[in-house]
């Protein structure tokens, strides 16, 4: 039985379909073609034989079909991501998938009850390590396989990260042949400061600690790491990250009793030279690390230091 009357009750006749010689190749081989009467409403139904491609083409090849046979075309879609659902409904373009159905032609946007409802207010850890990983990238792509072998994911964080980005609306996933791609429409400091609102610190705890007890693990952080990027002025006590993991918290005391002998520690959620190759914690952390901060000099500070991100 078809989806349309089995998930949703819409009937359906499908009839063949054949004006395809009528039209470009690279549309005529990209696509089945079938004629579907939905209730009474005579349409177009598509179903890609590869990748699908992007909105805007596909928007111009519907009208290139439609300058044919001037009726409703459908794409039918075996899954379909949360960004491409958006862009589609957006765009006016008429799917169906295994669960959902947008017809604006028939008045209809149908979403199976069952259907799991992913939605995102904070990213985990993972997903923010992802996000920043892609925004280092500095390119459109960031093929999955390349993420998982730089991050200390399983396969299963990894997906579930994948799924995160996507549910923000800010990310969606495409194929290169066998390969998974994370793909954005914005990039650099706009998307940067999109999905910052979906970021939390990395720091989980904060504490005192020797100078004699500083390791190799350490970079510097918090306000010296903002000194040593742009004009603030550095603070008499230095601050240092360290991942949570590889640090004995107990060493931490909870008072500056000699600023001359002590440094300031972040105990961070994931490591801080992750994306540093220098003796500071990457540069978008930082800026995360001052979430609850409402020092204007420090503000300043912190836009030189995202500007030196993509300068």
């Amino acid at each position: 039985m078809d989806v349309l009357t089995d998930i949703f009750g819409v009937q359906v006749k499908y009839e063949s379909w054949n004006k395809q010689g009528a039209l470009p190749m690279y549309i005529a081989g990209s696509y089945d073609f079938a004629v579907a009467i939905l209730n009474g409403c005579r349409c177009i139904m598509l179903s890609p034989t590869e990748e699908l491609v992007t909105i805007p083409a596909l928007k111009k090849q519907i009208k290139r079909i439609q300058e044919i046979e001037n009726i409703p075309v459908v794409i039918k879609l075996p899954a379909i991501s949360l960004y491409k659902r958006k862009k589609m409904i957006e765009s006016g373009i008429s799917f169906i998938t295994g669960k959902q159905a947008f017809l604006p032609f028939m008045g209809t946007f149908l979403t199976h009850e069952n259907e799991e409802t992913v939605e995102v207010t904070k990213l985990m850890f993972s997903a923010q390590q992802l996000a920043l990983m892609y925004l280092y990238n500095n390119n459109k792509k960031l093929y999955v396989s390349a993420a998982t072998k730089k991050l200390p994911f399983t396969a299963m964080t990894m997906s579930r990260a994948v799924k995160q980005l996507e549910a923000t609306g800010l990310f969606y996933t495409t194929k290169d042949g066998v390969n998974k791609v994370i793909e954005s429409d914005y990039c650099g400091l706009e998307l940067y400061e999109k999905i910052k609102e979906y970021m939390t610190s990395p720091v989980r705890k904060i504490g005192y600690l020797n100078k004699a007890e500083i390791t190799v693990d350490m970079v510097l952080a918090g306000d010296s790491a903002l000194a040593e990027a742009t004009m603030l002025n550095p603070n008499r006590v230095m601050t240092y990250a360290v991942y949570i993991k590889s640090f004995v918290k107990e060493k931490l005391v909870n008072e500056l009793i000699d600023p001359d002998e002590q440094v300031r520690v972040e105990l961070w959620e994931y490591d801080p030279k992750q994306f540093s190759e220098d003796n500071m914690a990457d540069r978008l952390s930082v800026a995360l690390s001052f979430t609850e901060n409402e020092d204007e000099r420090v503000e300043e500070a912190i836009e030189e230091l995202l500007e030196g991100v993509w300068r």
